[in-house]
């Protein structure tokens, strides 16, 4: 993952004044892992305080709490996800790709279906769509969201 985040040329940093406490490389990575044990934030912040390993490879000098990686995610552009998901396609050297596409919607809200209806609130939904290799890599290859 530091490869192809140092071959997408991915500051450290997002700002020279922003406090440095956590680059935005071990961001990235910690919410990878996250979204790869299937854990909600506040298990995966319980998971790291016995993930030793993980946290001397990353350089952590502390745990970050929950609400730091649901706030790294929430304001993540699009334009970084697209240069870390085009970097992995160079870096694995791909020449033929045959993509597929997809698409799907999300709850933007977390409210309960009986919420929505009893007061007549609106649904808001964002929409999903991948174009991802099918073939030999397996790899996605583009995302959009709206």
């Amino acid at each position: 993952m530091f490869r192809v985040l140092k071959h997408a040329r991915i500051p450290m940093f997002s700002n020279r004044k922003s406090n440095h406490i956590f680059t935005i490389w071990q961001h990235i990575v910690l919410v990878t892992i996250r979204q790869y044990e299937g854990k909600s934030y506040r298990m995966f912040a319980d998971w790291l305080l016995e993930a030793y390993y993980l946290r001397s490879f990353l350089r952590l000098s502390r745990i970050p709490h929950f609400t730091t990686l649901q706030k790294f995610t929430d304001r993540i552009k699009n334009s970084l996800l697209e240069k870390i998901i085009s970097s992995f396609i160079v870096i694995s050297g791909t020449k033929h790709i045959f993509v597929g596409v997809d698409s799907t919607g999300f709850k933007i809200t977390h409210a309960s279906q009986y919420y929505t209806e009893r007061t007549r609130y609106r649904r808001k939904y964002a929409k999903l769509s991948i174009g991802a290799d099918v073939l030999l890599q397996q790899i996605i290859c583009t995302i959009k969201i709206r």
